[in-house]
């Protein structure tokens, strides 16, 4: 597979970074966001796995590995660890790196707005339900096409421990009607096989961006006992529509909740005390795209 163009050299033009976006679809960034606060973030969500009973007790910590059987997004075993991970103020925090929103401002033209809900995500090995197929966000995210994902590793992330691949210029096909499929998600769309995948192995402080109508999909975790995290937000121009969804907590999660321990801090409700949003209802949110983890091990053991 072709890996990522790495996109470092033009952090001081952004003309070209706006044509390689346009061009491409995506663009990846070696170490951008600072290794210290990634692998500190890293040791506090390995901490909650290992308290879960997640981790290997005879294996360091920060090496994440795992002999658990896998768990799925929407599990309620899952779900408990993944709400500790959501409580998290430096979970939430990164997504407002200066160099990332300059990055980010350097593209839209304008000053950018952060969505409040940030996505992680703990996959285990050797397990074929966690693979997410070919997609498109903007199904999910709504609002404006022009919002940018962004996904991040949270350590490094080798080729077999799976990741992120990208379908370089997918992009320009437009909005492209998704089909039933098992995985996160439970939607696919068809591709074009003349086009090519690209995916690079990840070290933290890494950061892929790409546009909502980019196709995209994680390769699986293939190794027998190490687990991979990652996290994604996204950002759009302040003149661009946001789905009101996003304003929420991922999995029916509440703020209230979650910023228990840190209502004081300047990230806690700071959505609030932003004017002139541009919101509306996404309609093809998660009434249609809900993830059930039962019909996918069903799917999955039916294959």
């Amino acid at each position: 597979m072709k890996p990522f163009k790495e996109s470092n050299k033009l952090l001081n033009d952004s003309s070209k970074l706006r044509k390689q976006l346009r061009d491409d679809g995506y663009l990846f960034f070696r170490g951008i966001i600072p290794k210290n606060e990634i692998l500190q973030l890293r040791i506090q969500i390995l901490e909650i796995c290992q308290e879960a009973g997640w981790l290997r007790p005879d294996a360091k910590l920060m090496d994440g590995l795992t002999d658990h059987a896998p768990l799925l997004e929407g599990e309620d075993k899952y779900n408990d660890v993944y709400a500790r991970v959501q409580a998290l103020e430096s979970f939430h925090r990164l997504k407002f790196n200066k160099d990332i929103i300059s990055l980010m401002e350097s593209i839209f033209q304008e000053p950018v707005f952060p969505f409040p809900q940030t996505i992680g995500r703990m996959a285990f090995p050797n397990d074929n339900a966690r693979k997410t197929h070919p997609h498109q966000d903007w199904i999910f995210v709504g609002g404006s096409t022009e919002t940018i994902s962004c996904w991040a590793p949270l350590g490094d992330i080798p080729l077999e421990v799976g990741g992120l691949q990208v379908l370089e210029g997918s992009h320009k096909a437009g909005f492209l009607e998704p089909r039933v499929a098992l995985g996160p998600g439970q939607r696919t769309v068809d591709i074009d096989p003349s086009l090519e995948w690209v995916q690079s192995g990840y070290q933290a402080g890494d950061l892929l961006m790409f546009k909502m109508l980019t196709i995209h999909g994680a390769a699986p975790n293939l190794t027998s006992d190490m687990m991979r995290l990652s996290t994604e937000f996204r950002y759009t121009g302040e003149s661009h529509m946001i789905a009101e969804e996003w304003l929420l907590p991922h999995m029916d999660l509440t703020w209230e909740i979650l910023e228990k321990d840190w209502s004081d801090s300047s990230i806690a409700h700071y959505w609030e005390r932003w004017d002139n949003l541009k919101i509306k209802k996404h309609e093809w949110f998660w009434e249609q795209s809900k993830y059930d983890p039962v019909q996918a091990r069903a799917m999955t053991k039916n294959e």
